[in-house]
């Protein structure tokens, strides 16, 4: 009973080290109340296992520990799995949004350089890079026939002259902002 006491009394001591160190480790001050709510979880189960072994239920709290853990396991696997799944799908959609502004823009006689999309929730806004300005009827065909294919309204469609493919996909971030800009570009804040 004496070295079960002497055990426990060690193992609290390197838990109480381990979690110093631990909390010094975390990188932002943010995640320090959830590595503390955790850390406290932890010691409220290592402070009831004598008493739970004295009554006969440690095997079965460790089994029932090992079971919820495997259970949690598996539901954060299968929701990380439909996350990328979802992902995915947000960015094969707005590559083929992409393409049909540029097929769009082409048949109203528009000479596109590149085509930007985002996705935000149900909102889809666009920027459409052009070599020379397109004219009002150019324009206002293009904005129409995006609302009836895509539904992108006017208010989420933007047309940008490029100055020699300047202002193209490949120069802006995945959030529409330019690297190092801060601001946007050209793709309209929702």
């Amino acid at each position: 009973m004496k070295e079960a006491v002497y055990q426990w009394m060690k193992n609290l001591a390197v838990f109480y080290i381990l979690f110093t160190a631990f909390l010094h480790l975390v990188p932002d001050k943010k995640y320090e109340k959830y590595v503390r709510m955790f850390m406290g979880l932890l010691l409220i189960l290592l402070m009831c296992t004598p008493v739970f072994a004295l009554i006969g239920k440690g095997e079965e709290l460790a089994g029932s520990f090992d079971l919820h853990y495997d259970a949690e396991t598996e539901l954060l696997k299968q929701n990380d799995l439909e996350n990328l799944q979802a992902l995915y799908l947000q960015k094969g959609y707005e590559q083929e949004i992409r393409e049909k502004i540029m097929e769009t823009a082409e048949n109203t006689g528009i000479k596109p350089v590149d085509a930007a999309v985002h996705i935000e929730g149900e909102r889809v806004s666009a920027v459409l890079y052009v070599w020379e300005e397109p004219d009002a009827e150019q324009e206002r065909r293009i904005t129409d026939a995006l609302w009836e294919t895509c539904g992108i309204s006017e208010d989420e469609f933007i047309i940008r002259i490029s100055r020699d493919g300047e202002n193209t996909v490949d120069h802006t971030s995945a959030s529409g902002a330019a690297p190092g800009s801060g601001g946007d570009a050209g793709i309209p804040q929702i």
